[in-house]
């Protein structure tokens, strides 16, 4: 059986990045996926006051950008409960994904992370994953975002871990860029 297509044509995304050649491609990507007219913005503190008077179903944010960063975005997003995209999903697109910035990203409410350059079909996964699996959403004193837990069900007997690899090369160079797929294995 295949899936039925998602239809983007109606989706409101807003996405932020201060580089304007970033933006370009990220709109043509997002115009390719039939997205009608994301609202862009090269700066943040735009982009906020956008986001504090229309609802959006998915933001993309860069994460190093002067004045705020996406990390700090995020934050402001995340602070008030009462606001209009408090529950959004929100993926941080970063050039320098390592270890720790998967796990600050994880931590301050980021929904996903996708590794620049932005590959279309990586994107277009992350969009078809986050809508065909809503998570619950997570208000606490320490953390507002989605539920970072997933189904973990213990291997068969004589399994062994798929990910061992991958797992003693994270614990020894946790400062080096992750690929995509690392960087997956950390949701």
């Amino acid at each position: 059986m295949t899936p039925s297509r998602l239809n983007l044509s109606n989706t409101r995304i807003l996405a932020v990045d201060d580089n304007p050649q970033a933006m370009e491609i990220l709109s043509q990507i997002l115009l390719g996926f039939a997205v009608d007219q994301p609202a862009k913005f090269l700066d943040p503190e735009e982009a906020m006051a956008k986001i504090a008077t229309t609802t959006f179903n998915l933001m993309i944010i860069d994460d190093d950008m002067p004045g705020m960063s996406g990390f700090d975005m995020i934050a402001a997003i995340r602070r008030d409960p009462a606001s209009r995209n408090y529950t959004a999903p929100i993926i941080l697109v970063s050039a320098n994904p390592t270890k720790a910035f998967v796990r600050q990203a994880r931590d301050c409410g980021a929904s996903l992370v996708i590794a620049k350059p932005i590959v279309p079909g990586v994107l277009l996964s992350r969009i078809q994953w986050l809508a065909r699996n809503p998570r619950a959403f997570v208000t606490s004193d320490c953390y507002r975002g989605p539920d970072r837990r997933f189904a973990v069900r213990p291997l068969p007997p004589g399994v062994e871990e798929r990910r061992i690899e991958m797992l003693r090369l994270l614990s020894t160079s946790p400062e080096r860029t992750l690929s995509q797929d690392e960087i997956n294995s950390l949701f």
